[in-house]
């Protein structure tokens, strides 16, 4: 009998909806002062589940095959207040982010802008992916950024840019929606600690965690991706 992670995997190369009993993250219900804060104490009641993470194929002519780097994401949940807190925690030797400036009108005229030199830089970021139909379910979406049928919602945190909520219905079909969400973090001794603050969501919604590693140059789809794992 195949395992629901590997019936996970199977079903998200062939984009269809995973049907397996899943794993399980505990949800702690919680006080909201100090959630946000990754090292805030109130952290120590939230059982920590350790999501084992692979690598996604590679997607660009140039892309070299990389050492699987980032083998785990530690996460940890709470509830409280209308709002669910996303603890994560993963090794990362080098610490991937930049400070943008803002884009400066030349002076040969106002339509031209000086291009940003962090164009050509790679930062570390996160995300959290659920339903975008919260709950439990029987059919869960393809871990390919959902399908047409079962579309998902995306927390993405990133390192240089901060925050964003996007929206996807399967492959290249992933959009910004224009919203941000509270988020901090730190970067200490070789591990980053990231947490993330989203809308409730019910018992029982499935959810799935991908990283990004700049220092291997990963963007876009080139990532680390978990299986979905079912909350409680």
């Amino acid at each position: 009998m195949k395992s629901a992670a590997l019936v996970a995997l199977m079903c998200a190369a062939s984009g269809v909806p995973a049907r397996a009993e899943l794993h399980t993250i505990p949800v702690t219900p919680a006080s909201t002062e100090g959630a946000l804060d990754p090292a805030s104490p109130v952290w120590k009641s939230a059982t920590p589940v350790s999501l084992g993470l692979q690598r996604t194929p590679l997607l660009y002519p140039t892309d070299q095959p990389v050492a699987l780097d980032i083998s785990s994401v530690q996460v940890q949940l709470l509830r409280g207040a209308g709002h669910v807190w996303v603890r994560l925690e993963w090794q990362d030797k080098s610490r991937n982010s930049a400070e943008l400036p803002e884009a400066k009108r030349a002076w040969q005229g106002g339509h031209l802008v000086t291009q940003s030199e962090a164009t050509d830089r790679f930062s570390d970021a996160c995300a959290v992916m659920l339903p975008a139909t919260t709950g439990p379910s029987e059919v869960y979406p393809a871990l390919q950024m959902g399908d047409a049928a079962h579309p998902v919602q995306i927390y993405f945190w990133d390192a240089t840019r901060g925050t964003a909520v996007m929206e996807a219905k399967g492959r290249e079909t992933t959009r910004r929606t224009g919203k941000k969400f509270p988020a901090q973090s730190v970067w200490m001794e070789g591990k980053w600690m990231v947490t993330l603050e989203l809308p409730e969501f019910a018992a029982g919604t499935p959810l799935a965690v991908a990283v990004w590693n700049g220092e291997q140059q990963d963007r876009d789809g080139r990532k680390y991706f978990s299986v979905w794992y079912k909350t409680q």
